[in-house]
């Protein structure tokens, strides 16, 4: 069984829509797929339309050290469709950081638990909170890969730094290695900073990037409302073909390169002070175009019609008929 976390400090970078989507599309082309949603905000568990508070047991009776490791993952999952299920979350997984503080082993609590999924099912994907804690350092301990979303934001690309240095952290201190590759997520063509940094990305990490683009689409955002992943809530939508694609990548062989050493974190680094260089130049550049627009209008003779609309609506208005003329009116 693969198991793929899907990982990045920052939220909002599309790590839920991805963990659902990508889940879903794996068992649409027959892979049994288990989606295990270890944040606490349990955004899968409520993407899949289900309700928490609904629910028996979730992944805190699976990670909380009190229950000793006696209910078994098998006891948690719910089927959601054919070859999907969910082994869902709920607020109650909060408590789970602080418990699992001092606790001997913490860190493999999820690898433990997802031991006797092997065999019985093809993938297992787990949904990370926004944060670097305990979940997210288990998720990761329990993962051959992991996919870190990133939506071209400052704040994602820091994320990816602080992501990497777990990485690096598993694998001297337990000799775990992750192999991590990055998807652009939410891409919007139409901004010169997306494009610059997008190539950028591409040509500083190689195939550590997946060729899969995830454009922005309003479609996606709508799927959340609905309960549905994208594959049953509009095939037609551009959003459906880029997670398709994602899942034929992942099927077909992504060639995700092993961790290297603190080179590739300083590497990473460097990078996000590039684009935030990037950044100032796409604004500056952004700017001189409106700035160009505005003088172009302004030689053409350009007039806005706001002042004579106004007037003409305080003329017109009835307040204004009512002073007049009463033959008139």
């Amino acid at each position: 069984m693969k198991v793929i976390a899907i990982a990045n400090q920052k939220g909002g970078c599309g790590k839920t829509t991805t963990a659902i989507n990508l889940s879903s599309l794996l068992a649409g082309k027959g892979q049994k797929v288990v989606l295990v949603d270890a944040d606490p905000q349990a955004h899968a568990t409520m993407g899949l339309n289900l309700v928490p508070g609904d629910l028996g047991k979730t992944m805190f009776d699976i990670l909380s050290p009190s229950n000793n490791g006696n209910v078994p993952m098998t006891e948690i999952l719910l089927s959601i469709r054919d070859n999907l299920w969910l082994a869902p979350s709920s607020a109650r997984l909060s408590a789970v950081e602080q418990e699992l503080a001092g606790v001997e082993g913490r860190e493999s609590k999820l690898y433990r638990a997802m031991g006797p999924l092997e065999g019985n099912y093809d993938y297992a994907v787990i949904d990370c909170p926004p944060s670097i804690g305990h979940l997210c350092v288990n998720a990761l301990r329990a993962a051959q890969e992991v996919i870190i979303p990133i939506d071209l934001s400052l704040f994602s690309l820091r994320g990816v730094s602080k992501l990497m240095e777990i990485v690096f952290m598993l694998k001297e201190r337990l000799g775990h290695e992750v192999k991590a590759r990055a998807l652009i997520t939410m891409f919007d063509n139409r901004t010169k900073y997306s494009r610059l940094v997008l190539e950028k990305v591409r040509e500083r990490f190689g195939e550590n990037v997946f060729d899969t683009v995830i454009r922005y689409n309003i479609r996606l955002r709508e799927t959340v409302d609905s309960g549905l992943p994208i594959s049953e809530y509009d095939r037609r939508s551009i959003g459906y073909k880029d997670y398709d694609r994602l899942a034929e990548e992942v099927l077909t062989g992504t060639r995700p390169l092993s961790v290297g050493d603190q080179e590739a974190l300083a590497a990473a680094e460097d990078f996000i002070e590039e684009a935030e260089g990037l950044r100032k130049v796409a604004m500056q550049e952004e700017e001189e175009a409106v700035h160009e627009e505005l003088e172009r209008f302004q030689v053409q003779g350009f007039k806005s019609l706001y002042p004579s609309m106004a007037e003409a609506l305080v003329v017109n208005s009835p307040s204004a008929l009512a002073e007049g003329d009463d033959e008139e009116y």
